[in-house]
C-alpha cells in the first residue's frame, strides 16, 4: 500500500468505495439474488443512516451552525446536506434518542429492524418523556420487529396516546384546521383542484370513492387516477340527487342548466347549452342532463326578454320513477351492479327527439355509462326478448342518444 492510501481515514476509504460501487456497472445476477442483495444494500444504508445521526446530533449539540451563519443546527444540515428539514430534524432527534434506545440500536445494527422503525421508536421516547412517564423500548420493539414501518407508525401512535392522550387530540384537532380545498378553473374549462383532508376526513373520502373507483367489468381501463375522479364526480352528483334541500326546504340544490329546445333535440347549428359553473356545454351533455331532470319552459322575446315562464316538470314523473326502479332494480348496463338509488333514467330515444317517457322506452344507468351512452357514443337498445344490450361507437350504427344526431338535423 502506498504512503497516499495509508494517509486515508476510514471515512475516507468508505467514501471511495461508495463512489467506485455507484460507478460500476450491475452485474449479471438473476431476481432472486438481486432481490437478496437488495436487503443487504437496504441494511448497509441503515447502519450508515445511524452513524448518520449520531453525529449529526454531536453536531447540533454545537454552535458551529450558528457561527457559520445558519438560524440552527437543522437548518444547517438541510442546507448543506441537500436534505428537507424534516428528514434533518429527524436525523438528530433519532441521534439524540440513541443512547436510550440500546436494544433497538442493537436490532438495527442486526438487521432486524431499519432506521425508519428506530426513528419512530426515537420519536415516541421524546413524546412519552415529554409528558413526565418513563419509556420502556422493550414492548415497541417486539412490535418494530414484526410490523413495517407504516404499521410502526399506528403502534407508536397508540403508545404515545396511553401516555399523552391530550397531545394526540390536538394533533388531530390541528389536522382538520389544516383542511383545504381549492377548485381553480383553467383557461379551457378544465377545473383543477388542490386540497388537504386530515387523516380522518381523508379516511372517509377513501372509503367513500371505494365502491365507486372499482373496474366495472373486463372491458373498464380507466386507469386509476381517472376512476377516482369519476367516483368524485358520481358522489357529488348523488349528493345533488338526494342531499340537502335548498334553506326555503322546497328544492335541492342542483345543477341549473340553460339550453334552448334545438339544442335539447341535437339539431345540427344549434348552440350549446349553459351550466352554471361550468359554461358552455356540448348537446350531448345537455341531452344526458336533460334526460332525468326537472324541465321549466322559458319563452324569450327580443332582446332576450322573458315572456313567460312555465311550470316546472319532472322527466320522468314520481310515479314513473318508481315503477322504474322496481323494475330495473338498478344500472342495467351489462355487468354493472350500481344500485338505483345511484341511477339516473335514461331514454332510449331521447325525448328531445320524440321519444316517449313512458317504462317502455325508459332504463336506469349510473353515471358513468349514462355518460358512455350520450357523450361516449354507445348506444343501449333492447332485443326482442327484452335484454339490454350495449353497443359500441360505430360509424354504421347512429346513436339515437349522441348529439348532434344527423338523422333529426334540418
Amino acid at each position: 500500500m502506498c504512503d497516499g492510501e495509508d494517509k486515508l481515514t476510514g471515512f475516507d476509504r468508505l467514501l471511495q468505495a461508495v463512489e467506485a460501487f455507484a460507478a460500476s456497472p450491475g452485474s449479471e445476477i438473476t431476481a432472486f439474488e438481486l432481490g437478496e442483495r437488495l436487503i443487504r444494500f437496504r441494511h448497509g444504508i441503515d447502519l450508515l443512516e445511524l452513524r448518520f445521526a449520531h453525529e449529526a446530533a454531536t453536531f447540533a449539540s454545537t454552535d458551529e451552525a450558528v457561527r457559520q451563519g445558519s438560524i440552527s443546527s437543522i437548518d444547517w444540515i438541510r442546507h448543506r446536506c441537500r436534505m428537507s428539514g424534516n428528514v434533518a430534524a429527524r436525523s438528530v432527534a433519532t441521534g439524540e434518542a440513541a443512547a436510550q434506545l440500546p436494544a433497538s440500536v442493537a436490532a438495527l445494527e442486526a438487521g432486524r429492524i431499519g432506521f425508519g422503525h428506530l426513528a419512530l421508536m426515537a420519536g415516541t421516547e421524546r413524546a412519552v418523556e415529554r409528558a413526565g412517564r418513563s419509556f420502556d423500548e422493550r414492548p415497541l420493539l417486539e412490535l418494530a420487529l414484526e410490523h413495517s414501518v407504516g404499521r410502526f407508525a399506528e403502534d407508536c401512535t397508540h403508545a404515545r396516546h396511553a401516555a399523552d392522550a391530550a397531545t394526540v387530540l390536538a394533533e388531530h384537532v390541528n389536522a382538520v384546521d389544516c383542511r383545504r380545498l381549492e377548485l381553480s378553473k383553467c383557461e379551457d374549462g378544465l377545473v383543477a383542484l388542490h386540497g388537504l383532508l386530515d387523516p380522518v376526513g381523508g379516511a372517509a373520502l377513501r372509503v367513500a370513492l371505494g365502491p365507486l373507483c372499482a373496474r366495472s367489468g373486463a372491458g373498464d381501463e380507466r386507469p386509476r387516477a381517472r376512476r377516482l375522479a369519476d367516483g368524485l364526480v358520481e358522489l357529488a352528483l348523488h349528493a345533488l340527487d338526494h342531499g340537502f334541500a335548498t334553506e326555503g326546504a322546497t328544492t335541492r340544490t342542483h345543477l341549473q342548466l340553460t339550453a334552448s329546445v334545438e339544442t335539447v333535440m341535437g339539431l345540427s347549428g344549434a348552440p350549446g347549452g349553459d351550466l352554471e359553473f361550468a359554461g358552455v356545454v356540448p348537446a350531448a351533455t345537455v341531452q344526458r342532463l336533460a334526460c332525468d331532470a326537472s324541465i321549466r319552459r322559458v319563452l324569450l322575446g327580443p332582446n332576450s326578454a322573458v315572456i313567460d315562464v312555465g311550470r316546472a316538470l319532472r322527466v320522468p314523473s314520481g310515479a314513473g320513477r318508481a315503477a322504474l326502479r322496481v323494475r330495473d332494480q338498478g344500472c342495467v348496463w351489462p355487468g354493472c351492479e350500481r344500485p338505483s338509488s345511484w341511477t339516473n333514467a335514461h331514454h332510449i330515444l331521447h325525448w328531445g327527439h320524440g321519444g316517449d317517457t313512458d317504462l317502455e322506452n325508459l332504463v336506469q344507468l349510473c353515471y358513468r355509462h349514462h355518460w358512455n351512452v350520450h357523450e361516449g357514443g354507445w348506444q343501449v337498445v333492447k332485443s326482442d326478448e327484452g335484454r339490454i344490450l350495449a353497443i359500441p361507437p360505430s360509424h354504421t350504427y347512429q346513436s339515437r342518444a349522441r348529439a348532434p344526431d344527423p338523422v333529426v338535423a334540418v
